[in-house]
């Protein structure tokens, strides 16, 4: 008991002396205190008056620093802060304004910053965001497609789109109805940002609002003979015959074109390429044509007009997208006097307009109007303007037109009778034992025509798409024996003598190279597409003949050109083809043509076709030719009547 009292008073000791109450020993000082904050890093933020306060929240026109929605009575108060404004006050309001750092309402959040448009002509008062910009990437086309607007009228939607984009004109094309939505496409950045400005904007009558994509769009299109007969529709109506010139400004946006929904842009290279054929085939003596404002890039295509135009003398491509001047070098050659340039992207290139000229007249000496400016009359030699053109083109190159060109159609004829027959094994003794064999197929993406090369894409030695160098070896064939086995694997084929063009390259007694081209169609496969081959052959003499020691096949889709000007393959067995360089579609009638008006080859290629079609040799049907001058009709009646009455002889048959 007294042991627990003593530490109980030891205890109360302690605390009488540590404790502070009991006693302040602390010394008095005669220092005034005063009440004060820490210093910290947002003193920068003084407030200024309440004046400013006040100011500041009866601003007409704020930026407005909140989520993408913005609470209701943030849109009561610009609803009302709208309404208090008169129409020049809302015209002479900075809309670009930003918070200060020292606007006492400034409040710390994420930034999500929009403006209000006080040029609103709705006057609905709603807010504005920022406006949505395309990128500028040199692509002149847009597409614009709609989410589910498959389930509303076409009509009833453009309506509603040009309504809310007034006054910017919309003017669509290629209007498409798909399982997802719709689309079409817009020529004008201005249109195409509007629209694209309009998403979720516009209200349909089922109370949706409107999905609208707008994205840079280059098209891509397959001319058909529908197409072709359109555009011809449509030159005509714009060719003037008085004045022999062809308006071909905004081709793409013809009423003619727009009524029947058909998208045909002359910026594209096939749509140029038909365009230019229709212009030489119809209207060949046309001497003005106008290509302005059809957003046209590329020259390359145009460089035809020279060759099939002759007589042209003014051509306009103002107000599209040439970007430099070395660019019209493709035109270099034509005879022009009227060029018209202006709003491309190259003048802006050129400060001074005697450099200017100067330019112009490097690549077209004789131009003496220029943007519809007249020029002082160019200082040009006196040469003959023979000396100025190059020589006509021919489908046919033969470095020795005498034996060389002999041999070469000896050759051709009995290989490719044998290749378009139904069994290739007799082409084993045409090849070397170290021959060497490939081929390789291209195929575009603007004509979707994988497809049609389907069957040869397995086995293509395209370098550009094959890399694996075990894969490179693999597909070169070797020796006559694998050339033939794979040979025999390739479809069977039937070629097109009428389309045939044969260059003999080389022609000496140790090497022979020759390469032929054409088209032709598969045998064994129905409604297949028409193709173009290349071959190149190299050939040695072996013995008293000759072999193919080194060949290259390349074979592609065939081009609206190539189809067009090319007789069509008929579904026949095959027979003996006649491969001439050069044989036009003439030679089917040869009867029209006298003999004296027919050149060497076209009389070559009728010999070879009655050979074929008699089975005669080439020197009985030349003499049969001769006896008939050169008809071909008569020579195969007369044929026909003698072979009945057994009156050809044995030797005429003899190859």
């Amino acid at each position: 008991m007294g042991k627990g009292k003593t530490k109980r008073n030891a205890r109360y000791e302690d605390f009488r002396r540590y404790d502070s109450f009991e006693h302040d020993d602390r010394k008095e000082h005669d220092v005034i205190r005063r009440v004060s904050f820490k210093n910290t890093k947002m003193s920068n933020r003084k407030f200024r008056s309440w004046k400013n306060f006040d100011d500041f929240m009866k601003d007409t026109d704020i930026e407005m620093i909140t989520d993408s929605r913005g609470s209701k009575s943030d849109r009561l108060f610009l609803r009302s802060g709208r309404e208090s404004m008169d129409k020049k006050q809302a015209e002479t309001i900075d809309t670009n304004l930003f918070l200060s750092k020292s606007n006492p309402c400034r409040i710390k959040q994420r930034r999500c910053y929009f403006k209000i448009n006080a040029n609103n002509s709705k006057g609905d008062g709603r807010r504005a965001n920022r406006r949505r910009t395309l990128p500028d990437n040199g692509v002149n086309w847009f597409k614009v497609e709609i989410y589910y607007g498959n389930r509303y009228g076409k009509d009833y939607l453009l309506k509603l789109l040009s309504n809310y984009i007034k006054p910017t004109p919309l003017l669509p094309m290629n209007y498409k109805v798909g399982r997802d939505g719709t689309s079409f496409v817009v020529d004008d950045r201005v249109t195409a940002e509007d629209l694209l400005n309009a998403d979720k904007r516009i209200t349909v009558t089922d109370g949706r609002k409107l999905s609208i994509r707008v994205r840079p769009y280059t098209p891509i299109l397959e001319i058909d003979t529908k197409i072709i007969e359109m555009m011809k529709k449509v030159m005509s109506t714009r060719y003037s015959a008085y004045q022999k010139s062809l308006d071909l400004s905004k081709f793409h946006s013809d009423p003619i074109l727009l009524a029947e929904n058909m998208f045909c842009p002359l910026s594209r290279s096939n749509v140029m390429m038909n365009a230019i054929d229709i212009i030489s085939d119809s209207i060949p003596d046309v001497t003005a044509i106008d290509m302005s404002y059809n957003k046209i890039q590329q020259l390359d295509i145009i460089k035809t007009v020279f060759d099939k135009l002759p007589h042209l003398k003014s051509l306009s491509l103002s107000h599209n997208r040439i970007r430099d001047i070395r660019q019209l070098d493709t035109l270099k050659g034509m005879n022009l006097e009227e060029v018209n340039l202006d709003g491309n992207p190259l003048c802006a290139k050129y400060q001074n307009h005697e450099e200017y000229v100067r330019a112009v007249r490097q690549r077209f000496p004789k131009v003496i109007k220029l943007d519809g400016l007249n020029l002082p009359p160019p200082i040009l030699f006196d040469t003959g303007e023979d000396e100025t053109k190059l020589p006509s083109s021919k489908p046919s190159f033969m470095c020795d037109p005498g034996n060389g060109m002999n041999i070469s159609k000896m050759f051709l004829e009995r290989y490719y009778q044998i290749y378009d027959s139904d069994d290739r094994t007799m082409l084993l003794e045409a090849y070397h034992d170290d021959a060497q064999f490939s081929y390789d197929c291209c195929s575009s993406m603007l004509d979707q025509s994988d497809t049609q090369l389907s069957s040869y894409l397995h086995n293509s030695r395209n370098l550009f798409r094959v890399s694996n160098v075990e894969k490179r070896v693999r597909l070169l064939k070797k020796g006559k024996l694998h050339i033939i086995e794979h040979l025999k694997t390739m479809s069977k084929t039937q070629h097109d003598p009428s389309s045939f063009v044969v260059d003999l390259v080389l022609f000496s007694p140790e090497l022979i190279q020759l390469n032929v081209c054409g088209l032709f169609k598969e045998r064994d496969k129905t409604n297949t597409t028409v193709k173009y081959f290349s071959r190149v052959f190299i050939i040695i003499p072996v013995g008293t003949g000759f072999c193919i020691i080194n060949e290259q096949l390349t074979i592609l889709p065939a081009s609206t050109e190539q189809l067009r000007k090319i007789a069509k393959v008929k579904d026949a067995p095959p027979v003996a083809v006649s491969p001439v360089a050069g044989v036009s579609s003439s030679v089917c009638h040869p009867s029209a043509i006298s003999p004296a008006q027919m050149d060497v080859t076209t009389k070559q290629a009728m010999v070879i076709r009655l050979s074929n079609h008699t089975g005669m040799n080439l020197m009985w049907s030349e003499k049969c030719l001769n006896e008939t001058e050169w008809n071909y009709d008569q020579a195969v009646f007369s044929f026909s009547e003698l072979q009945k009455t057994g009156a050809v002889p044995a030797e005429a048959f003899v190859k």
